[in-house]
């Protein structure tokens, strides 16, 4: 883990003295404090973030490969319309799609907060600015259930087994994970103004030392 001393200066020479203590939220969630306390509780929001990234990238690459899986050519039924192979394969193809670019997406996301984390570059005001990725999740997601529990969905889940069963997983994951890492900076409000006030007030005065050692 790197200092975060060029990362806590507007103009990249000094760290800004702290906010108040017991400041409003909004002022700890600012891109220059938050990336300061992200970057100074390096091993709790480096494994969070580490295992958002991984989770999307997985999610990336499962949902590109079944797309332009074989197997999507397979037809659902007998007769009508999914008994042609173009027409069956468009069942799943759009929740693929939608879901493919969100974990391209929130992949990318989450290295620019890695970075922030790791190096201690203040970066965060892309992430802020990239927050509508997770609104078109939760759309893209409303896509994938609409389309899995629909009767075109319960027909293809049966001949276009792998597809189906990763749809599955993603609904359960969007469950169980989506609205805790839609924003990670909430473990910063569970800690308390307390540890922010703490954490902040410790890395000015490591700063500052820093500075008086560096001009001896």
């Amino acid at each position: 883990m790197q200092s975060v001393k060029n990362v806590e200066s507007e103009d990249e020479d000094e760290m800004l003295p702290p906010p108040e203590e017991n400041s409003g939220w909004s002022v700890y969630l600012k891109p220059y404090w938050i990336s300061v306390l992200m970057n100074k509780h390096y091993w709790k929001y480096s494994a969070l973030i580490t295992f958002w990234y991984l989770v999307q990238f997985i999610g990336c690459v499962a949902c590109v490969n079944l797309y332009s899986d074989n197997e999507r050519l397979i037809p659902c039924a007998l007769t009508g319309t999914l008994a042609d192979p173009d027409e069956a394969s468009k069942v799943f193809d759009f929740a693929l799609m939608f879901l493919s670019i969100f974990h391209m997406i929130e992949w990318l996301r989450a290295c620019l907060l890695l970075t922030v984390i790791c190096i201690g570059v203040n970066w965060t005001i892309g992430w802020y600015l990239t927050i509508p990725n997770t609104i078109f999740g939760l759309v893209a997601y409303a896509v994938t259930m609409m389309v899995y529990f629909s009767d075109d969905g319960k027909l293809c889940k049966e001949v276009q087994e792998p597809r189906a069963q990763w749809l599955l997983v993603e609904i359960i994951c969007f469950w169980v994970l989506f609205f805790c890492f839609a924003f990670p900076m909430l473990l910063t409000v569970i800690m308390g103004k307390g540890n922010a006030d703490t954490t902040l007030k410790k890395a000015y005065e490591d700063a500052q030392d820093s500075e008086e050692d560096g001009g001896d």
